[in-house]
């Protein structure tokens, strides 16, 4: 085992909240040691090519929105990166509820006033959520229950309940069951408090893809380590250790973990984390989406089809080729479908479209991706409105970030950068003045 003592902080994870501390801390005068497992950067954040074509696809985060994301607004601001919205359209709407196929919206017009009150009830419940402040900090017991739970006490029309339980679902890759009411509302408070915006404003993408910011940020970055696996962080009254799974041990005044809650389990902790952090490790959480990206070569329209028991959730034209289109698809419990069959894929297209003739499939599987163990955070009923603070609070010379951990934009690009800013201040706190 080899020890090397050269960095005023090390972070631990290149995705945006550790490119964005890493960036920050170097502005305050630190050194910074970056280590990533992978052998790239950008975290759950991945541009690649389709093969077989000159298109560039992202398999992991996409979506910015810089009305309601302020963070990803100021870096764009900042580094002049583009936005760009769909290349195609208009969209032909395709509904899948029931035994019923349908291309007008799928609530009858007897119920369609369960369906206002529903959005009523869910605007006013989110403006109960102060995003600025963690959810156990404010009287929301009430509302941490599963999204199920909390629609079933509207006492709803079923194919209201499906409708909106589907968007839920949309929204967090997770069975209805699974995630918490909480977590929902507090995105609706995101979106200045519209249930609509949840439904229609996912729009824009970084129109060069998340490689651009990712190329951006690393640029700067004076040492990143990749093909580095953490293995165990150790705190004594001076300094913090990281060692690697190669052996190889680095120290430094402070430290960074900016990974997915879900790898705090694959780490030692001396001493060990919190009761919060502990049981977040423990439990993981409910979020396994599934997105696949294909290829057909005989879609006469441009289309953008939604069901609740197809194993595609959504299924929406998103690129137009010469001769070809391509398609991407969103897969969640309980009809999670695993994106890298071929076969399982075509079927379920062919679920939206019986008559397409698929090319082509590609896909990350993120839930299989040892360095993610799933997709974006959709948080455990119980856990916001109990242990919040303790889940993002630092702990010594150890802080925490990531897009699990984000006060607003729990789960996104915003999250993350909004983490990576408050987990590089607490580190150059350590290291005398900023």
């Amino acid at each position: 085992m080899t020890e090397r003592k050269l960095y005023d902080v090390i972070v631990v994870g290149g995705g945006f909240a550790g490119l964005i501390a890493t960036r920050d801390l170097k502005e305050k005068g630190k050194s910074v040691l970056l280590l990533e497992a992978r052998d790239r950067l950008g975290g759950r954040a991945y541009f690649q090519t389709f093969p077989g074509t000159d298109k560039q696809v992202e398999l992991g985060g996409t979506w910015v929105m810089p009305q309601y994301m302020k963070e990803v607004g100021r870096e764009i601001e900042r580094y002049g990166w583009q936005l760009a919205g769909s290349e195609v359209g208009p969209l032909k709407f395709l509904w899948h509820f029931g035994d019923e196929d349908e291309d007008a919206f799928p609530i009858s017009p007897d119920e369609r006033y369960a369906f206002e009150r529903a959005l009523f009830q869910i605007g006013l419940d989110a403006r109960r959520i102060d995003t600025s402040r963690p959810r156990d900090k404010q009287d929301l017991a009430d509302l941490d229950i599963s999204v199920a739970d909390y629609l079933k006490r509207m006492d709803l029309p079923q194919r209201v309940y499906d409708l909106i339980s589907a968007y839920a679902r949309i929204g967090s890759g997770a069975a209805v069951e699974d995630w918490s009411a909480l977590m929902a509302l507090s995105l609706v408070a995101a979106y200045d408090n519209s249930p609509y915006a949840w439904f229609a404003s996912v729009t824009t993408r970084f129109r060069d893809g998340t490689a651009e910011p990712v190329a951006t940020l690393a640029a700067g970055a004076e040492t990143v380590r990749l093909n580095s696996v953490v293995t165990s962080i150790e705190q004594t009254a001076h300094d913090i250790a990281v060692t690697l799974a190669s052996g190889e041990r680095y120290a430094a005044g402070a430290a960074v973990l900016a990974v997915p809650v879900t790898l705090w389990s694959t780490i030692a902790f001396s001493p060990p984390l919190n009761v919060a952090k502990r049981d977040a490790a423990e439990r993981g959480h409910a979020g396994r989406m599934g997105k696949v990206w294909i290829m057909v070569d005989n879609l006469e329209e441009d289309i953008s089809s939604f069901g609740g028991d197809t194993d595609l959730l959504l299924l929406q034209t998103e690129y137009r080729l010469p001769g070809r289109s391509i398609l991407v698809g969103f897969t969640s419990p309980p009809n999670l479908i695993d994106v890298a069959d071929h076969q399982a894929v075509v079927r379920a297209v062919h679920q939206h479209v019986p008559s397409a003739n698929v090319i082509a499939t590609f896909a990350h599987d993120w839930s299989a991706d040892p360095f993610a163990r799933g997709a974006w955070v959709a948080s455990p009923v119980g856990q916001l409105s109990r242990h919040a603070t303790g889940l993002r609070s630092p702990e010594g010379r150890l802080s925490f970030a990531g897009s699990d951990l984000a006060m607003r934009w729990i789960g996104w690009i915003d999250g993350a950068i909004e983490t990576g800013h408050q987990a590089a201040d607490e580190a150059a706190a350590h290291c005398g003045q900023q």
